[in-house]
């Protein structure tokens, strides 16, 4: 992934050879609500592991003996790396697929050695902790590629809302000395050539609810998504529809809790099947009596194929709105929406988007519902794909931000210590001058500030404070690169009151 997943799933290659219905699966169900542990507690983790494990033993035909659970006190480091590399280190073979997920705390810790000086790590039950580098190098050892990893927690710290629980442990470490860190592109685990689906996104915090879902919330719906989220009703459920299925009952629910919560995908998850129809069987090859012919059973393991299905006969539709940052002054030209290669008519309006101003807001209706890829042909920009997920009779929307074709852009929040809490009215410079036009940006209510316009280099930024504080500037070097967004998270220390 881009960035520093919060929480996760990761789907390896699913394209490997030999025969796709002879693998055997493998799952590793983890949780813990650190009772009677110094880390503070959550209530539903090891809740969230039941229904995981009773989920992905409908849809994945898991045999009994390939499956095994850790929860509460047995949830340590030791118990984990045995568990993943002595165990289905030796049980699994090429080919084979592995599901792990895992339910808790996520945290930053300070690393020197790590990009941004941080690294994540996942909290066990008690000391030492698994960071990413760990766990990635767990399941290298695997032989198989065909890997599905969920974490469902988060890496920075959170605040407590009523009815809801963060899960993460402390706040954002910065750096003794500075009163605030510049982060680049936080970046995810580091699982190369996978699909990472994570709970939310790498500035935000994963929450759990009481009633009347008492989960943590991404898990709750991915469980149910993995059963009914046959999106373009062929009797098939893929990981892009569950995913698109349970990110959007996500955000809403998270919204209800007035909590921002956006699961995010990256990566070609096309063609693993968590549901699937059944595969009519071949005729059977003509034989001379009396040899009888032996008509075999059909076949309704999930299968793997190259493709995201697409159902011909599928009659119902839906709506998408994609929120972009093209600017009417930016405009060269006009606007094209294609699906699936296929020209769309659209509505176009310009409406508010945060620190981008008044951007171009496009709305496509009669979607066939399922799974498309969109492309978005805009005059000074350069082509956009997007992958997306359309359900019947509702409303998707999605998000393209970018600069003008040849320029970079920045984006970027001010926080105040964790995630959780934007941070308004600071300054962020940035020099050498990347336009004469836009020298600051000043964080907007929700902590969001942008440049755009920006040509490819190298940059010092710095923060100044508000009209309510005074902070020690900091500088920090970053890269801006063509066609691309530079996404920064500044987390500030503490603030000084000013007299």
């Amino acid at each position: 992934m881009r960035k520093f997943i919060l929480a996760g799933l990761v789907l390896g290659s699913v394209f490997a050879s030999g025969n796709l219905f002879a693998a055997r699966k493998f799952a590793l169900i983890v949780g813990t609500n650190y009772k009677g542990s110094e880390i503070s507690p959550l209530g539903l983790c090891e809740k969230d592991a039941e229904v995981m494990k009773k989920s992905i033993a409908q849809t994945g035909n898991f045999e009994q003996q390939n499956i095994r659970v850790l929860l509460a006190n047995q949830v340590t480091r030791e118990n984990l790396r045995s568990a993943i590399v002595d165990w289905l280190g030796k049980q699994v073979k090429d080919g084979d697929q592995v599901f792990f997920f895992f339910a808790g705390h996520g945290q930053f810790m300070r690393d020197p050695a790590a990009k941004n000086g941080m690294r994540n790590f996942i909290i066990m039950f008690q000391r030492p902790h698994v960071s990413d580098d760990e766990l990635s190098e767990w399941f290298g050892k695997l032989k198989t590629k065909k890997a599905v990893i969920i974490l469902d927690c988060c890496f920075s710290g959170g605040i407590a809302k009523k009815g809801a629980a963060t899960r993460g442990a402390g706040n954002v470490p910065i750096p003794d000395g500075q009163d605030y860190a510049v982060l680049q592109d936080l970046e995810g685990v580091h699982f190369q050539n996978k699909v990472v689906i994570s709970s939310s996104d790498d500035n935000e915090t994963a929450i759990e609810l009481g009633k009347p879902i008492e989960h943590g919330i991404f898990t709750y719906y991915f469980s149910k998504a993995i059963l009914d989220a046959d999106l373009n009703g062929d009797k098939s459920i893929t990981a892009y529809e569950a995913f698109f299925k349970a990110r959007n009952e996500t955000t809403k629910m998270a919204q209800k809790a007035n909590h921002k919560q956006v699961p995010q995908i990256s990566g070609d998850a096309s063609g693993f099947f968590f549901v699937a129809a059944a595969v009519a069987p071949p005729p059977p090859a003509p034989v001379l009596p009396p040899v009888p012919v032996v008509v075999p059973e059909p076949e309704v393991a999930p299968p793997i194929t190259p493709e995201e299905p697409q159902n011909p006969t599928n009659k119902k539709t839906g709506t998408l709105v994609i929120k972009t940052t093209y600017t009417k002054a930016q405009l060269a030209g006009g606007i094209q929406v294609f699906i699936d290669n296929e020209e769309y008519d659209f509505n176009l309006q310009y409406v508010d988007y945060g620190a981008w101003g008044k951007t171009a807001q496009i709305t496509v209706s009669k979607v066939p519902s399922g799974v498309h890829n969109v492309t978005i042909k805009a005059g000074g920009y350069s082509d956009q794909v997007v992958k997306t997920g359309i359900e019947p009779n509702q409303t998707t929307t999605e998000t393209i931000t970018c600069g003008l074709a040849g320029k970079g852009a920045i984006a970027g929040k001010v926080y105040l210590e964790t995630f959780d809490q934007g941070a308004e009215g600071f300054i962020v410079f940035i020099k050498p001058l990347p336009n004469f036009k836009q020298p600051t940006s000043t964080s907007r209510k929700d902590g969001s500030f942008a440049f755009t316009e920006v040509k490819p280099g190298k940059y010092t930024v710095f923060l100044r404070g508000s009209a309510r504080a005074v902070i020690k500037q900091y500088d920090q070097e970053i890269t801006v690169e063509a066609d691309k967004i530079t996404n920064l998270d500044i987390v500030l220390k503490r603030l000084v009151a000013k007299k």
